[in-house]
């Protein structure tokens, strides 16, 4: 993908982090203080960093990022996330990114602090400009009493030597777990509009193992008609395997 796009993404990506705010509200400050005597108890390894968003202030919390990967700095923006995490990881990671926090935000009533969790993978430039694998588990923090979610928490892992996968992952765990894959398949094809209907049926297919004879046979379709229509989906995923096309699918939620 262009670096043009990807920073469209990235861009998208803070956008869409803005417009989860609003206007401070009374709560805020005891949110704030919640946040922050959490930070000062919470222990921590020297391989990890945590951050929580405040999500009515757009506010990010942080520590651990300077004995981590080397960063000081006071204020945490979602421009750092833009900039350092590795381009190929980049648009997968804002897209499961947006789609999960629609997700929590919409199911809220229904998830539990530390109970309902994410993790996903990707790759991080530290101060000395160099990638890192970072295993990224997070949670709803703060639930107010209207079922509201105020804060989310993420702790990040550096799993260098651990983690070999190049390519991003993530599970889900806990109450409406199950239903995610279903939304984020939902959300990705909404948001990108990449694949067609046709595409789509022939890339369910494929991820079923169907030849293009089979899937020819299933569609009631010619194998040149197929064969144009997987050459389709190679160039929109940016790949050359149909195993990397299933992969492509994976990592954006459509299986």
């Amino acid at each position: 993908m262009g670096n043009e796009s990807v920073a469209n993404e990235g861009n998208k990506f803070k956008s869409f982090l803005v417009n989860m705010t609003s206007q401070a509200a009374s709560r805020d400050n005891e949110v704030h203080l919640q946040i922050l005597d959490y930070l000062d108890n919470v222990k921590l390894f020297h391989n990890q960093f945590i951050y929580i968003h405040h999500i009515k202030t757009g506010k990010f919390y942080h520590k651990g990022f300077e004995q981590c990967l080397g960063y000081r700095f006071k204020e945490l923006t979602a421009d750092f996330f833009v900039r350092n995490i590795h381009v190929e990881d980049r648009v997968t990671y804002f897209n499961v990114s947006k789609a999960l926090l629609s997700f929590v935000t919409f199911h809220a009533p229904d998830l539990v602090p530390f109970e309902s969790n994410f993790h996903i993978n990707y790759r991080i430039k530290n101060a000395d400009n160099l990638y890192v694998p970072i295993l990224r588990q997070s949670s709803v923090m703060i639930l107010n009493e209207s079922h509201q979610i105020e804060a989310y928490l993420s702790l990040c892992t550096d799993m260098t030597n651990i983690l070999d996968s190049i390519r991003i992952k993530w599970h889900m765990f806990g109450p409406k777990s199950e239903q995610f894959p279903q939304f984020l398949y939902q959300y990705a094809n909404k948001k990108t509009g990449i694949f067609s209907e046709r595409e789509l049926e022939i890339l369910q297919l494929l991820i079923e193992g169907c030849s293009s004879i089979e899937i020819g046979e299933r569609l009631f379709i010619s194998l040149n008609t197929v064969n144009t229509h997987r050459k389709s989906l190679m160039k929109k995923a940016n790949v050359k395997k149909t195993v990397e096309l299933i992969e492509f699918a994976r990592e954006r939620g459509y299986i």
